[in-house]
Order: C-alpha cells, then sequence, then structure tokens
C-alpha cells in the first residue's frame, strides 16, 4: 500500500488536487505551463494517472491506486491540449528531484532527441530517482524508431508499453525488445 515517505512526481496535465480520493496524498506542486504555484489539471489526464498510482484505497470512494498511502508531486508540464515541451520537462524533473521525489511518471513522448531532457535524466539518475515513461502511442518498435523520453539509453529509464485486458499488447502502444523495459495496464483502466 506504501509509505507516505515516498514522494511519486507526476509530470503531465496537472492533478485535480481537490479530489476526494486523492487530496490526502498531494503535495503541494507547481506549473511549468503558467509558471505558478497551481498545477490544477484542466485536462484530467493527469489527474487519471495519479488515481491509479495513489488513489486512496479502503474509503469508500472512487478506486484504489496501486499505492494507497504514497505522496504524489503534481507538476504541470502539458498544456490542455496535452502539448509539452522538453524544457518544461527538465524544469519539471529537476523540481522533483530537489524535492524529494523517489519516481517520476511522464506519460507523453516524442520523436526528437533532446539533449536538455537527456541531461536532466541523467541528473535524475545521479540522484537515484527512477522515471517511468510511455513507450509511445504510434504502433512503432522503438528499436528501430525512438521515441523519447522513453529511448533515452539511461539506467533509471523504465519504458513502459502499454497491455490490454487479455494481457496482450495495446493495438496503438509502441513496443520494442531492447528499449521497452517492461508493459503494463493501458486499455480500459478506471480512475
Amino acid at each position: 500500500q506504501g509509505d507516505a515517505a515516498i514522494i511519486v512526481a507526476v509530470l503531465d496535465t496537472g492533478v485535480d488536487y481537490n479530489h476526494p480520493d486523492l487530496s490526502d496524498n498531494i503535495l503541494s506542486g507547481y506549473d511549468f505551463v503558467d509558471d505558478d504555484d497551481d498545477p490544477m489539471d484542466p485536462e484530467s489526464h493527469g489527474t487519471h494517472i495519479a488515481g491509479i498510482i495513489a488513489a486512496r484505497g479502503n474509503n469508500a470512494a472512487g478506486v484504489s491506486g496501486v499505492c494507497w498511502n504514497i505522496r504524489i508531486l503534481p507538476l504541470r508540464v502539458a498544456d490542455a491540449t496535452g502539448a509539452s515541451d522538453s524544457a518544461r520537462f527538465a524544469q519539471a524533473l529537476d523540481y522533483a528531484v530537489a524535492n524529494g521525489a523517489r519516481m517520476v511518471n511522464y506519460s507523453f513522448g516524442g520523436a526528437s532527441f533532446s539533449q536538455t531532457a537527456y541531461d536532466a535524466i541523467s541528473d535524475a539518475n545521479n540522484a537515484g530517482v527512477l522515471v517511468f515513461a510511455a513507450a509511445g502511442n504510434e504502433e512503432t518498435n522503438n528499436d528501430s524508431i525512438p521515441t523519447y523520453p522513453a529511448s533515452y539509453d539511461l539506467p533509471n529509464i523504465i519504458s513502459v508499453a502499454a497491455t490490454n485486458q487479455n494481457d496482450r499488447l495495446a493495438s496503438w502502444s509502441n513496443y520494442g525488445a531492447t528499449s521497452v523495459d517492461v508493459a503494463a495496464p493501458g486499455v480500459n483502466i478506471l480512475s
């Protein structure tokens, strides 16, 4: 069920920190899109991710996250359309490391290599922080067509493909025998 001493940073569209199934597990975060201390989620993607990770359990409300008792550090790096960039990602990752996150979730990616993002993840590695990154949603093999940040060759990146309810690769998920580390449920997930 997790431990309140463990902080997971969610770099996403923000998190609804008032959500009754999440509010007890939310720390004060930051909005790198609007450059303020209000990482409220205008799109709901980040709230969905935070719920999967840390929605409170045994409270007769909503769903139960994987680790009911950990803390979520909400860091808004994507706007309401889901657009993000390497500069915001790197700033947020540095912020997460400086504020005690032991793990970071980033469910976005793209085809462009960014030295800025690479360096931020390398710095996170030096601090002992894991970065969980989506393998991508283009139905391609990351071994031949990389998706970043999941495809950076760094030891602290866990590249995650998506599976369906039949424990098969989701039809839209990227894959890769050497570049994707694990697959996790990603279809019809309630949060």
